[in-house]
């Protein structure tokens, strides 16, 4: 195998305590045609993540870049991107496990389809249900759906439903609106032309703003089930309405939706 990296995977991380170690060994079981490296950029972080990234182990195609602050989602990948030296960037979540054909099949893939700008596996949450990684385009009124008891009612339910393409074969190759942002590949050529996340998104959202400029240049954002990943992903919308007005975290997702809102509708 060549000794230059096809492939880059970012790996942002921020007091994600064990997920890391697990994330890194599961990369590491892949079998592969091609070289891979693997950039870890850590947010500031003061857990024991930050320990294990940094024992200096972890042989030569492993980076690791400390910020002294929390980046945010999205300019933590950037950073990530500007010391990557593969033709393709896997953005990749540390709660993300892949299997040992995973990195193959979406390189394998990408390769013989040029028309593809964003390409994502399937995601399956630890007790085997298929997680709703795919998207329609959407209003404002769909997230408020998703985020509260509106949720319930049949009207609304109905709409949630094609809005998180529950109507959706997930066993399906098929061109889609959106995607999120856990764990997907992207050449990073292209990256680079659209200037990778959008900054101005600490957390949330960025994801389908990169959709809609790589829609915009005119490629396809593609899901492809044949390649499959696990996610250990608590969802923000697992927990009440009413507790989750008082976490910092619901309110990034006020702010990254006003703001996407604000660029694309």
């Amino acid at each position: 195998m060549s000794k230059t990296p096809i492939l880059s995977i970012i790996i942002v991380n921020h007091n994600t305590k064990y997920f890391p170690r697990m994330c890194f060994e599961a990369l590491k079981k892949s079998k592969t045609d091609f070289e891979y490296e693997i950039i870890f950029v850590d947010n500031a972080s003061c857990d024991e993540s930050l320990d294990y990234l940094k024992k200096g182990h972890l042989k030569e195609n492993f980076k690791l870049i400390e910020s002294d602050k929390n980046l945010g989602y999205g300019q933590g990948n950037n950073l990530g991107e500007q010391n990557a030296t593969g033709e393709f960037l896997l953005i990749c979540n540390p709660d993300i496990f892949v299997q040992e054909d995973t990195l193959q099949k979406l390189v394998s893939y990408f390769k013989q389809n040029e028309e593809i700008g964003i390409l994502a596996p399937k995601l399956i949450y630890h007790n085997g249900q298929v997680q709703e990684s795919c998207r329609r385009f959407m209003t404002f009124t769909d997230l408020v759906i998703k985020r509260t008891p509106l949720k319930h009612l049949p009207h609304f339910k109905k709409r949630l439903k094609k809005y998180l393409m529950q109507d959706f074969d997930h066993n399906k190759i098929q061109a889609v609106d959106l995607i999120t942002g856990a764990c997907f590949l992207i050449k990073k050529n292209v990256y680079n032309e659209l200037k990778g996340f959008d900054p101005r998104y600490f957390m949330f959202m960025e994801d389908f703003d990169l959709c809609q400029k790589v829609h915009k240049k005119g490629l396809k954002v593609v899901y492809f089930p044949s390649a499959e990943a696990l996610h250990f992903h608590k969802r923000l919308s697992g927990d009440g309405f009413f507790s989750l007005i008082f976490k910092k975290v619901f309110w990034w997702h006020v702010a990254s939706a006003i703001k996407y809102f604000w660029r694309w509708k």
